[in-house]
């Protein structure tokens, strides 16, 4: 049975529980700001009436103009304190978010990853998170200072006299209804636009891409009629849009002269029956000015706060959902070359198809292995299985007589290496990139593993910066050899016991491929390795092949008698990979 749905109220409450505390104090800030804009017309109001009495002295008007001054001062430095406090907290809250969901997606398993596309992702760290930073940092400070600003001269009116209170709160009932129905269809226009131009930009990208194809069937005029049509229908969305909330701003303007307007002639009638005094028909005044900025305040907020409620929802429940894999090991293999074993190991990747069936393996320690196949044999999800990328739904895989899952995830990395046969580059210099940050490695141990691998060039250039050289001036270009050398100077770094080599010769030229074979052999001396390959000749100096096709093993001998051997598989893959060079 599955849980309920979280709603964005408690979603809200657990995003800013780390920073509960800050959250508490800048509703103590916004408070005492709003309660200056709410106290200052009652001064005007002593003056006024103590002016009407003639109760008023040089010296009376003087003191209460001062302190008038002093709190228009001070409203003005409480709205720059507490726009800075907000914008600090949010943006603590949401870099915090980002870290913390990049740090938990890392850990997420590898069906999760299947299942969600990186741009996907980028838009649930990034995008969700923006939108949670603006609720946090934009709508929270406006909504919240115009709520406190509303119940504080909806308190003082109540207080001066409570027909004028009811009056007050009824007016803003009804003003907000309207608003509120008014902006929804603001709101449903700006959607259909946005639509629209996703229609607009998808077209002119479809046309962009297929402009040779266009040409060269003489389809260019009718591709320009379907953008005319396109741009037709966008500019009659973009014109409703723009009337709507032209709409929109012309009932707000209509709403508040209402009310100054009903606030004058109230004033009069309760003055003239002596209800009220002048200083108090110059406070429902002054409010009625000042109605305007926290109404539209609240409903101009109201689409951010309806993006920002689905996403603070999509970021509790993303930072809830849990690693398939759990890190709970703590058993070390002995140091040295591992042995690498498969017991009746089964997998599927939750679809109910078997990628791996009944495999029985065991690698002597130090001992090569390769491994062959066709595509969708299952070798790369053995190679997964070995670095624990994904865990086995059946039997138990184990190094060095250790199951797999008794060892930590730290210290499986540290003796475990995989060379993919596509190498990502990160953004940062040649050191960055063999130590992947980790600044405990020193300057002298990053060259000497470079070297070893014969990327001496890049040995003495350490703090360049990899990439593109047109986007950034004086960085290293590399090519897909050259990377592959620089994957493996990463595993010569650290050292392992074990490494893996998922076809990391596939992508290059005969001539790389020499020099990646002589990178390569230095690498697995000495260590357990386990060498996925399409092209044979990157098994020219392993111990031992393994075939295996729809899942399952179907050979495994020593290589020099499989290739000896007429009728086995691993020759029959040679002798075609003879006649396709032929």
């Amino acid at each position: 049975m599955s849980e309920p749905a979280i709603s964005h109220w408690q979603a809200l409450g657990q995003l800013i529980r780390p920073q509960r505390r800050a959250y508490a104090g800048l509703a103590v800030v916004m408070g005492c700001a709003a309660s200056l804009p709410v106290l200052t017309p009652l001064l005007v109001r002593r003056i006024i009436d103590t002016t009407v009495a003639g109760d008023a002295t040089t010296a009376s008007i003087t003191t209460l103009a001062v302190v008038f001054l002093a709190m228009a001062i001070a409203s003005q430095i409480a709205t720059v304190v507490v726009s800075y406090y907000a914008t600090t907290i949010a943006w603590k809250t949401a870099n915090g978010l980002r870290t913390q969901l990049a740090a938990h997606v890392l850990g997420l398993g590898h069906g999760f990853h299947r299942d969600h596309s990186p741009g996907e992702l980028i838009q649930r760290i990034d995008g969700d998170v923006t939108s949670v930073s603006d609720f946090l940092g934009r709508v929270l400070l406006k909504t919240g200072g115009a709520f406190l600003l509303l119940v504080g001269m909806f308190m003082v009116l109540t207080v001066l006299d409570w027909r004028i209170g009811l009056a007050f709160a009824i007016y803003l009932f009804l003003a907000s209804r309207i608003a509120v129905r008014q902006r929804n269809k603001s709101v449903n226009e700006a959607v259909h636009e946005m639509s629209v131009k996703a229609r607009l930009y998808g077209g002119i990208e479809e046309r962009l891409v297929a402009s040779e194809d266009l040409r060269a069937n003489g389809a260019g005029p009718h591709a320009m009629w379907r953008f005319v049509q396109d741009a037709t229908v966008g500019l009659d969305a973009a014109t409703d849009m723009e009337r709507a909330f032209l709409r929109l701003w012309w009932n707000m303007r209509t709403l508040l002269l209402g009310g100054l307007v009903l606030s004058l002639v109230a004033s009069a009638a309760l003055i003239d029956r002596d209800i009220i005094t002048i200083g108090t028909a110059f406070v429902l005044f002054q409010y009625s000015l000042v109605i305007g900025r926290p109404l539209e305040d609240i409903v101009d907020q109201f689409d951010t706060v309806q993006k920002a409620n689905g996403a603070m929802v999509r970021v509790v429940e993303l930072l809830a959902m849990k690693p398939s894999i759990a890190d709970t090991g703590t058993t070390s293999p002995a140091e040295g070359p591992l042995a690498v074993s498969f017991n009746d190991v089964g997998f599927d990747y939750g679809d109910d198809e078997p990628v791996l069936r009944h495999i029985n393996l065991a690698i002597e320690p130090g001992q090569s292995v390769g491994v062959v196949g066709r595509s969708g044999s299952g070798k790369t999800t053995l190679s997964r299985l070995v670095l624990r990328l994904v865990e086995a739904g059946s039997g138990t895989v184990a190094l060095g007589d250790v199951p797999i899952g008794n060892i930590s995830q730290h210290e499986l990395r540290r003796r475990v290496a995989l060379i993919p046969q596509d190498v990502q580059l990160i953004g940062g210099t040649v050191r960055d990139n063999v130590t992947f940050f980790d600044h405990s490695w020193s300057d002298a141990e990053v060259a000497a593993a470079l070297s070893e691998v014969g990327l001496d060039h890049l040995a003495n250039s350490l703090d360049s910066l990899l990439g593109d050289a047109s986007a950034v001036e004086d960085a290293i270009g590399l090519s897909a050899g050259e990377a592959q050398l620089l994957a493996m100077a990463r595993a010569w770094l650290r050292q392992p016991d074990v490494v893996v080599l998922d076809e990391a010769t596939s992508r290059v030229d005969p001539e790389t491929e020499e020099q990646l074979q002589h990178a390569i052999g230095r690498l697995l001396d000495g260590r357990t390795s386990i060498v996925i390959a399409h092209r044979l000749s990157t098994l020219r100096s392993v111990d031992r092949i393994v075939a295996m096709a729809d899942g399952a093993i179907i050979e495994d001998g020593d290589r020099a008698t499989l290739v000896a051997d007429p009728t086995s598989e691993f020759r029959r893959l040679m002798d075609l990979a003879l006649e396709e060079t032929a």
